[in-house]
């Protein structure tokens, strides 16, 4: 039987600390994953961070992350052939930074998806050809700062109407359709609910399988209608000096079809240690690996509960509620105000009956929302 492999990993950010390390050790910086890399027919990663020189960065909510564009050479090194472009860092120096990254790729002749001069090149799914088959892979992001627009470079948007449109395309033209999707919340190792909804449809739509990214830590996966849905791949190589729990822990996700009826024949998750540090990734073996791949199995079963699952979605946003209102309300935004929760209720302080039902018509009624979000891109613009 012949059969094509694939391989898919979460976030490359090759900056603070780890961009020197990176320059140094090359490919070496991915230690024994390499060899899963390489063996891949088609191998997938997410680069967090523009590869650039310059030092425009734009005005954002968040750091602006970059690193040297010599940084291209550990992916290539590696045996990666093709690099997602679709994120909310992308675009973090601008036009200059975008353009400096696309230059990297090519002079290293890697491929790349989910970026571009505009709105229409950005959308453009990236076909492949691998032992006569074809091979699209769509890169989208939800909507932070990189979006790209009709004149304005950037990143293509998850969005259920162009992403439906993507996907026809690419199924009209390939053998086999990935789609990856960078979104859902920090740190917390389930979808949101409609991205949950969203993933689905789209295997609805055709796809044979949705890889996400950006949570940065690994998270659940599920088949749907028979096919894969992975929700977090965690980071493959980001620093932090201070990491939360399951920062430097994440995992690859290798699939195998047949060649000739286009199904899943095995799939396997290769779990894996990064740190700087660690001087880089390290597989998980026996012991460790085991342990990794049990909890994975755990994180599926409460996705396929819905009552654990709502359970834990509400906690979550029952953790996040006294930052995200005081972020909302707090008529000053500066560094470490989340303290206040420490000091302070920002619910009892903030909300009232009366508030809570005009923010929930403004941010739940899709007319008032468009307006909200118009108001407000008009006056960033403006900065």
């Amino acid at each position: 039987m012949r059969s094509i492999t694939f391989l898919f990993t979460g976030d490359f950010a090759p900056v603070r600390r780890y961009e020197k390390l990176v320059l140094k050790k090359g490919r070496d910086i991915f230690g024994d994953l390499q060899e899963d890399i390489f063996d891949a027919d088609v191998s997938f990663v997410n680069l967090e961070s523009p590869l650039c020189l310059s030092d425009k960065a734009i005005k954002k909510s968040g750091p602006n992350l970059k690193a040297h564009p010599n940084c291209i050479e550990a992916i290539k090194g590696a045996g990666f052939d093709v690099v997602g472009l679709a994120n909310n860092h992308i675009m973090d120096y601008g036009k200059e930074g975008l353009d400096e990254t696309f230059e990297a790729c090519q002079q290293f002749k890697l491929d790349y998806s989910g970026a571009g001069e505009n709105l229409k090149e950005s959308q453009k799914p990236l076909i492949l050809e691998r032992g006569g088959k074809k091979i699209a892979i769509i890169a989208v992001a939800e909507h932070e700062f990189s979006i790209a627009e009709v004149g304005k470079p950037g990143v293509a948007p998850l969005d259920p109407i162009d992403n439906t449109i993507q996907i026809e395309k690419a199924r009209r033209e390939a053998d086999f359709v990935f789609i990856t999707i960078h979104g859902g919340n920090e740190y917390f190792p389930y979808p949101r609910p409609g991205l949950k909804k969203l993933c689905r449809y789209f295997i609805d739509r055709g796809v044979d399988a949705v890889i996400c990214h950006h949570p940065h830590i690994p998270g659940a996966y599920e088949f749907y209608q028979s096919k894969p849905i992975v929700y977090s791949l965690g980071n493959i190589l980001f620093d932090s000096k201070k990491p939360i729990k399951d920062w430097n822990n994440g995992y690859a996700f290798r699939l195998v079809y047949s060649m000739e009826k286009k199904t899943l024949v095995s799939y396997e998750f290769i779990p894996y240690y990064q740190s700087v540090e660690n001087m880089g990734i390290r597989k998980l073996h026996s012991v460790e690996k085991n342990k990794f791949l049990k909890r994975l199995d755990f994180f599926n079963k409460i996705l396929l509960d819905e009552a654990s699952y709502s359970f834990e979605w509400k906690n979550f946003c029952q953790r996040k509620e006294s930052n995200e209102i005081l972020r909302q309300y707090s008529p000053v935004l500066f560094k470490g105000i989340g303290r206040l929760t420490k000091v302070i209720s920002p619910k009892r302080f903030f909300l009232t009956k009366t508030t809570i039902r005009s923010k929930l018509n403004m941010i739940r009624c899709e007319s008032h929302l468009e307006l909200l979000q118009t108001i407000l891109e008009e006056e960033h613009n403006k900065k």
